[in-house]
């Protein structure tokens, strides 16, 4: 070493200020900025990276060493697209994501921002951001669903100051992309207001064509996750998207999506990969960012590529590369040891500086009892009041009807069947149709209902469940007397998934937190995941996840067929079916 060097390298350590926390020795590097495996030293001190070389003198006597030396260090994995309301909460997902390897996750804060509102979301996003794991937000221009308070609470105004939130990195995911095609002034005006903010435009363009992709990218939009083929990634690809490739419990098509890296050779610069939102038994049976990485590579995508597409590349897409998503000064201490780059699974796990997992295990839970703030128990419902059978009932008028049904054909597309029925007692009556069930989506509230009728559900005699983007409650069921018993059910539980068989629960899922998620642990979350299936299954349900099935029957995007505030749907044609039916006082 020559005197220049070790003048340089006194001068770093000589004084106590420069000492690190933890130091990683002699690990093998994998520098994703460079594509190179090194092998070097790494300092940490605080929640940041110190030094990254060969020098070790940035250690005392309170330095925690570990000696890595048989050890692969890849920076922090990065899920870009996440939805951390999947009957988990954030903190119950983010230990479990964490710990497989998980650093930082960009949220959707649609639920949370419907059920707390603009400045109690807020505080919750700044009480997150005390988890070890880092946690940064996708704000939505518009919900899913129509909802009373739609234009207050997604005004221009309120949007904007989330925008400028420091957690708040994006807007998205537009699923209306429909009105951007016909320039709708409020979604062009926050697409604007986004871009002037440095901050990015998240699609959801779930079945838009090639024209219309490529007025979507002129418009503005900057990303997609709804690719179903190789054919759709590439030409998102193609038009300037960043493209998320997606392996999750409702489709498990990632090996067919990364063809347009393993048989095509294209650019993976723009390309990113996420587990979305699954199901708990999902992350319980295969993993999260860590099983996405290992599809990646057992498909033939070279190891230091696949690893840049859930670091690096995802950094860039958010303009945050300077803060994570690679190992080098400055940036935060997320570093997970392997035992090599074809075990994606982390070894040990650190995460903003702190040594987190341990052979995927947790040191400790992460601190949280924020709960009874942000979901109160009285929050289910503003009112007390009971639902009662009549509210089930479809009333018409002679012997029979044509009605719109909504048939089933996987767990989230329907389509539109109309079905003669007879009418008795001036009521629509399903006693002679095998296979049909009534479905209403009725407000939390009680001040009004949609009722219609679901083919292709199964039999239930009366099933409830506050688990949907609209945040009401869903019925199904052939009774109406089982469905009323629900639904009550439900609210005295201040939310979840009831049902009600020979006037008893015969199955119960508890969900508190705002009636779409659980205080419990992952893993018995997955244990009542499962256990949902296998009710469901043995009454006739043909699908694999029913949860996908609750959570989308009451959007306003998805074809063919939905019940929301507005009645039975046709999406397609935006025609209103059948109309909801206002209660009133109850």
């Amino acid at each position: 070493m020559n005197s220049e060097n070790r003048q340089s390298q006194g001068q770093f350590a000589c004084s106590s200020e420069n000492k690190a926390d933890i130091f990683l020795k002699g690990g093998t590097i994998l520098n994703v900025y460079s594509g190179e495996l090194l092998k070097m030293n790494i300092a940490i001190k605080g929640e940041r990276i110190w030094y990254v070389g060969p020098c070790s003198d940035v250690v005392s006597g309170d330095t925690q060493v570990l000696d890595v030396g048989d050890k692969v260090l890849v920076p922090g994995y990065i899920d870009p697209h996440f939805h951390p309301w999947f009957t988990y909460n954030p903190v119950s997902f983010g230990e479990e994501a964490c710990r497989l390897g998980t650093t930082t996750i960009f949220c959707d804060n649609l639920i949370f921002y419907m059920l707390m509102g603009l400045r109690l979301f807020e505080s919750f996003m700044e009480a997150l951001s005390e988890m070890p794991i880092k946690f940064f937000w996708f704000c939505r221009a518009v919900p899913q669903t129509p909802m009373t308070t739609e234009d207050e609470l997604f005004s221009v105004k309120n949007l904007e100051r989330l925008l400028k939130n420091p957690l708040v990195q994006s807007l998205g995911e537009i699923t209306r992309w429909p009105e951007i095609l016909r320039d709708n002034p409020k979604i062009i005006e926050m697409m604007r207001l986004t871009k002037s903010l440095r901050k990015r435009v998240d699609g959801h363009t779930a079945g838009a064509k090639y024209e219309q992709l490529s007025i979507l990218s002129r418009a503005g939009v900057e990303s997609c996750h709804e690719s179903i083929s190789a054919k759709e990634a590439m030409e998102r690809l193609r038009l300037g998207f960043y493209v998320v490739l997606r392996e999750s419990s409702l489709r498990r098509d990632l090996p067919d999506l990364l063809r347009i890296v393993t048989e095509s050779r294209v650019c993976t610069d723009r390309i990113m990969l996420t587990s979305d939102a699954s199901s708990p038994l999902f992350y319980e049976e295969y993993g999260a960012t860590n099983h996405v990485l290992e599809i990646a590579m057992n498909e033939g995508i070279d190891p230091i590529t696949a690893y840049r597409m859930v670091t690096i590349n995802p950094a860039v897409y958010f303009g945050m590369d300077h803060e994570i998503g690679g190992i080098a000064p400055g940036r935060y201490a997320d570093i997970l040891a392997l035992k090599d780059l074809a075990h994606p699974t982390p070894e040990l796990v650190v995460s903003k500086g702190r040594i987190i997992a341990e052979n995927s295990n947790l040191m400790e839970s992460f601190p949280w009892k924020g709960w009874d703030t942000f979901f109160p128990s009285q929050s289910l419902s503003g009112r007390n009041w009971s639902a009662k059978d009549h509210h089930f009932h479809i009333a018409s008028r002679g012997k029979g009807i044509t009605f719109p049904t909504i048939r089933l054909i996987n767990p989230v597309i329907t389509r539109i069947e109309r079905v003669d029925f007879i009418i008795k007692d001036g009521l629509l009556d399903l006693d002679e149709k095998e296979g049909f069930c009534f479905l209403s989506l009725i407000n939390r509230d009680g001040k009004w209902v949609a009722n219609g009728v679901i083919q292709g559900f199964g039999n239930v005699e009366g099933l409830a469940c506050t688990f949907n983007t609209a945040t009401e409650i869903l019925a199904i069921g052939r009774k109406p007397k089982a469905m009323s018993a629900a639904v009550n059910r439900v609210l005295d539980m201040k939310g979840g998934i009831v049902a009600i068989e020979d006037g008893r629960v015969a199955h119960e899922f508890p969900l508190p937190l705002g009636g779409l998620m659980s205080d419990l642990p992952m893993r018995q979350l997955a244990k009542k995941d499962r256990e949902l299936r296998e009710f469901l299954s043995t009454r006739g349900y043909p699908y694999h996840d029913p949860l996908y099935t609750f959570i989308f029957l009451p959007n306003d995007f998805l074809p063919d067929a939905r019940i929301n505030y507005q009645g039975v749907v046709d999406i397609r044609n935006n025609e209103v079916l059948w109309p909801r039916r206002d209660l009133g006082e109850i």
